[in-house]
C-alpha cells in the first residue's frame, strides 16, 4: 500500500514539473513565442505623389496616417514628390492633402508602395486672384481691397452687355443701365464719385491691355468731359453702348475689381477710379474640336408716358398755315381745331385742319 501511494506521488510531482515547463512557469508568466504576438511590427511605406495631368511631382504634399488617435502621425514628400513613413500594422489608411488639389485617402492593403496622383481642386484655385499686369496672386497676401465675380453670373445669366448680369453682385461697385435700350452704355461706379466734371468710369483691362471704353454713338463735338451720353443742345444723340458690349461671356475667366489707389497704381491716373481686370480664356479644357451654341433673346417693352394735346393744331402764336410756305407751322401752337376748317401745306396743298391721333 506504502509502495502505491509513493508510486503516485512521483507521478504527481512529474506531471507538475512538466506542466511547468511546458507553460513556462506559474499561471499568469508571458514569455516564448506567444507573448511576441501581442505586438505586431512597424512597417514602412514608400511612394511618389505628382499631379494628375501634368504627371510632375508635387512637393509638400501632407501624407498622414487616418487614426482616431489625437496624435499625428506623418509626413511630407520632397521636392520630386517622393514620401516614406513608418506605420504600425493597425494603419489602414492614408490621407493625402495640399494646397489647390483635392484631399484623397488611399487603403493601404498589403501594399509597401503607394502612388498617388492628386485632383486640382478649382474650388480652391478661385481663392487666387489677378492683379495689376496679370501677377496672380493670393487673396489673402494683398494689402488692398478687391473683389472677383463668379464667372457664372454672367454666363447663364445673360444680357447684351455683359457687366449688366453683375448688378448687385460685387460689394462697392455700383452698376446701372441706362434708358437706352438692350444695347444701351453701361454705368459703373466703385466707391461712388470721385470727380464733378471730369471722368469717373473705372479702367477696363483685359489681358493685361487696357482698353477703350468710350461710349460709341455720341454726338460729335458735343460730348461731356466725361464722355458719357447725353443731350447736348438741339439735334439727335445717340447711344451705341460701350467697349463692354463687344466682349462675349463664354470667353471669359474671371473678373477682378482692383478699388483702392494702391490697387491701381501700375496703370496711373487713368485707373484713378479703380480698375476692372477681365482674363480671358487660353486653353479649352479637353483635347480635340469642340462646339458650344449659344442663343439668347431680349425683350425690353419702353415705358412711355408722353400726354398729346389734341386740342389745338400745327402754326405758332395761335395762326394755322393758309397759304404755300407758310412762316408758321412747325410748332403745334397753331389755332383751336373747329369743325370745317382747312390748312394749306408747303407745297400748296389743302388739307382738313383736323387733330391726327398717335
Amino acid at each position: 500500500m506504502k509502495k502505491r501511494l509513493r508510486r503516485m506521488g512521483s507521478m504527481l510531482v512529474a506531471g507538475t514539473l512538466s506542466a511547468l515547463f511546458l507553460f513556462g512557469g506559474p499561471a499568469g508568466a508571458a514569455s516564448g513565442p506567444l507573448a511576441g504576438n501581442d505586438t505586431e511590427q512597424d512597417r514602412t511605406v514608400t511612394g511618389r505623389v505628382t499631379d494628375s495631368q501634368r504627371g510632375d511631382g508635387l512637393p509638400g504634399v501632407n501624407v498622414v496616417a487616418k487614426t482616431d488617435a489625437p496624435t499625428t502621425l506623418g509626413t511630407v514628400t520632397d521636392v520630386n514628390g517622393n514620401y516614406s513613413l513608418s506605420l504600425p500594422a493597425n494603419i489602414t489608411t492614408l490621407i493625402f492633402s495640399s494646397i489647390g488639389y483635392s484631399t484623397q485617402e488611399v487603403d493601404i492593403a498589403n501594399r509597401s508602395i503607394i502612388n498617388v496622383g492628386l485632383v486640382e481642386d478649382i474650388g480652391q484655385l478661385q481663392e487666387v486672384v489677378v492683379t495689376a499686369l496679370g501677377i496672380r496672386k493670393d487673396t489673402r497676401t494683398l494689402g488692398f481691397s478687391t473683389v472677383t465675380a463668379n464667372p457664372a453670373d454672367f454666363a447663364v445669366n445673360r444680357t447684351p452687355n455683359m457687366m449688366n448680369t453683375l448688378q448687385g453682385k460685387m460689394a462697392g461697385v455700383n452698376i446701372s443701365t441706362l434708358g437706352t435700350g438692350p444695347a444701351g452704355t453701361t454705368k459703373i461706379r466703385i466707391r461712388g464719385q470721385s470727380s464733378i466734371s471730369g471722368q469717373n468710369n473705372p479702367l477696363i483691362v483685359i489681358n493685361g491691355v487696357p482698353i477703350d471704353n468710350t461710349n460709341f454713338g455720341t454726338k460729335p463735338q458735343n460730348r461731356g468731359s466725361d464722355n458719357s451720353v447725353g443731350a447736348r443742345g438741339g439735334g439727335a444723340t445717340s447711344d451705341g453702348g460701350d467697349g463692354l458690349s463687344s466682349i462675349n461671356p463664354d470667353d471669359v475667366e474671371s473678373i477682378t475689381v482692383l478699388k483702392g489707389a494702391a490697387a491701381a497704381a501700375l496703370y496711373g491716373s487713368r485707373a484713378k477710379d479703380g480698375v476692372i481686370m477681365i482674363t480671358t480664356k487660353t486653353r479649352g479644357d479637353t483635347q480635340g474640336i469642340g462646339v458650344t451654341y449659344n442663343i439668347n433673346y431680349t425683350n425690353e417693352t419702353p415705358l412711355d408716358f408722353t400726354d398729346y394735346q389734341y386740342e389745338y393744331g400745327q402754326g405758332e402764336q395761335g395762326v394755322r398755315p393758309t397759304s404755300p410756305n407758310p412762316t408758321s407751322g412747325q410748332w403745334s401752337f397753331g389755332e383751336k381745331f373747329q369743325p370745317g376748317m382747312t390748312q394749306v401745306l408747303f407745297n400748296g396743298i389743302e388739307l382738313p385742319y383736323v387733330p391726327v391721333n398717335n
